[in-house]
């Protein structure tokens, strides 16, 4: 590392989301090598460790409304802030370098034809500058590339803890699903785009079909639906028991519609469960053990539950295979070179300056 910079993470919320954690370990692991960072947030609500040394100041305006209106008339002194939403680019003044944190293509985000073409254009405003952008995967990058021929684009791949993320099954949730095979599903906000209704759609069809093989164990808000098979409530729970859960799961279902990345089925597959997902997840394609349908298509993802319950071999096999591709996404490898990406920008006038 050079000389020391100045470095601050701007976002509405900070939450529990895949998104807020990679915000948030990436934001520790440039304090801990002796960079000056600081968390600005309207929300704090977040369950993942922030590093004591890291300075977190509050929006002091309330509501997205006051968020937004604070945005537009503060001015930041940092060497470099970082955004992960394309719509705050136009409204933040910075003195230094303005870093677009491309956790997704938020084009994708929309479904309807003129949001879509609101980001297309912040989108252009924003490369049309050259601005700075570390994208968290290849296909974000060459997409930015294509369409906006952005110059300054970065790619640093997500990683995750594996010193959080790995194989601890718990023997009382073992014995307490006996030979039922334990379906994992997250239920929380964004539930349109993370798939919640596929969810609700796929678990009727389950408990027409293998309800006497099959439990599910949802964490996060409380699932609403009347199955034939057991469901156990997890709520909200800390990493630590959340691996737990993982470990002793069979299947990790993720129905989503739209992933910039999507650390969740790494960080499950690193516990041992094997994935089902769709399309959505940019690097599924690449590896077998991974399961994967089109986006929404509810019959196909009913037929891979159905065929890895009924095929303890496969599952089994999948289980092997995904622990070894989880340990290619190490954090710390991650961390290195978003850090390297920062410490890299060159010095002098920046487009989003004063």
């Amino acid at each position: 590392m050079g000389k020391s910079l100045d470095i601050a993470f701007y976002r509405y919320s900070l939450l529990n989301r895949g998104g807020d954690r990679m915000v948030i370990e990436y934001a520790n692991h440039l304090a801990d090598i002796g960079h000056s960072v600081t968390l600005y947030t309207s929300v704090d609500k977040t369950v993942f460790h922030v590093s004591s040394k890291i300075v977190r100041k509050k929006i002091p305006w309330p509501g997205r409304i006051g968020f937004l209106a604070w945005t537009s008339v503060c001015r930041l002194r940092h060497a470099i802030t970082i955004v992960d939403i394309i719509h705050l680019t136009p409204l933040l003044r910075c003195r230094g370098h303005l870093v677009y944190f491309a956790q997704a293509d938020d084009v994708e985000y929309y479904g309807k034809p003129f949001n879509r073409w609101i980001v297309d254009k912040l989108y252009r405003r924003f490369f049309r500058k050259d601005g700075f952008c570390i994208a968290v995967y290849k296909h974000l990058t060459e997409a930015f590339r294509q369409r906006y021929g952005a110059k300054n684009c970065f790619t640093v791949v997500n990683g995750i803890d594996l010193r959080i993320f790995h194989h601890e099954p718990d023997s009382d949730l073992l014995a307490a699903k006996g030979k039922r095979r334990a379906i994992f599903f997250m239920s929380r906000g964004d539930h349109y785009r993370k798939g919640y209704d596929l969810a609700l759609q796929v678990f009727a069809r389950l408990s027409d079909e293998i309800s006497d093989q099959i439990e599910l164990w949802v964490c996060g808000d409380s699932l609403r639906g009347d199955f034939s098979f057991p469901v156990r409530q997890f709520g909200v729970v800390d990493d630590s028991r959340l691996r737990q859960i993982l470990s002793s799961v069979d299947i990790f279902f993720y129905p989503s519609r739209h992933e910039g990345f999507g650390l969740f089925p790494l960080e499950a597959m690193a516990c041992g469960s094997v994935v089902v997902t769709t399309d959505a997840v940019p690097y599924a394609c690449n590896y077998g053990c991974i399961h994967q349908t089109g986006i929404g298509d509810v019959e196909a993802m009913v037929r891979e539950i159905v065929g890895l319950v009924n095929d303890p071999e496969r599952l089994a096999a999948d289980r092997r295979e995904g622990f070894a591709v989880a340990g290619r996404y190490d954090l710390r490898r991650s961390c290195d070179a978003f850090a390297d990406v920062l410490e890299s920008l060159p010095g002098g006038a920046c487009a989003h300056r004063d």
